[in-house]
């Protein structure tokens, strides 16, 4: 997998005041921890956005701070909920050599038959943790859909792991399925309701009759 760079400050002022000015110049807070000492850094948001246009716990990145450098995943990230802009993220440094556990995404592709046939397209899935060395961290996984039918699935273990890599997440777990569209019960109408009810009083009429006659 590609590896890609980003350049950050270190900082020493972590309270809340001095993240918010750090924000306002256009800077993330974020912090590297690992097998070193946690290094609080800050980065440039633009440069940040324009590299990763999605965030993903399977890239490796390369980030040199004052000369340093530290190979990286991005382990968490926190999100304004209204302005969906990234606000402080989290790297965990990786050794060369040492086996580590990562997250990678799983991406459908293909047009499912049983969508053609009305069913739904549904993905539970969306990512499985691996175990392998940092030079063999997998490209996001792709799944095929284009043959299933309605009440088809895909589980983990039919995933085709590549050389040095071991899939953790468990080999039944399902991954994608074709469900059957639900069908929608509709709700009476106020006149279907009125002419219901009137059906029910006659009713009770018609045993109280009855009941007066036995």
């Amino acid at each position: 997998m590609e590896q890609k760079t980003l350049s950050a400050d270190a900082r020493s002022d972590l309270k809340t005041a001095a993240t918010r000015r750090l924000r306002r110049t256009g800077k993330i807070p974020a912090i590297i921890y690992g097998h070193r000492d946690p290094v609080p850094v800050a980065i440039d948001e633009l440069d940040f956005i324009r590299k990763f246009k999605i965030l993903s716990e399977s890239q490796i990145i390369r980030i040199t701070v004052d000369g340093e450098p530290y190979d990286c995943l991005i382990k968490d990230y926190q999100e304004d909920i209204l302005t969906g802009d990234v606000k402080h993220i989290d790297f965990f440094e990786i050794e060369a050599g040492k086996v580590l556990r990562a997250n990678i995404s799983i991406h459908l592709t293909g047009s499912a038959v049983g969508v053609r046939e009305g069913g739904i397209l549904e993905q539970p899935l969306h990512e499985i943790e691996v175990e392998c060395l940092p030079q063999d961290l997998p490209e996001p996984f792709e799944v095929d859909v284009s043959g299933l039918a309605i009440g088809d699935s895909v589980h983990v273990e039919q995933l085709a792991a590549p050389e040095g890599v071991k899939i953790l997440t468990h080999e039944e777990q399902v991954i994608a399925l074709v469900a059957a569209a639900r069908l929608e019960v509709e709700e009476p109408t106020e006149e279907e309701e009125l002419e219901e009810g009137e059906i029910e009083a006659e009713t009770d009429e018609e045993r109280d009759e009855a009941g007066a006659e036995e």
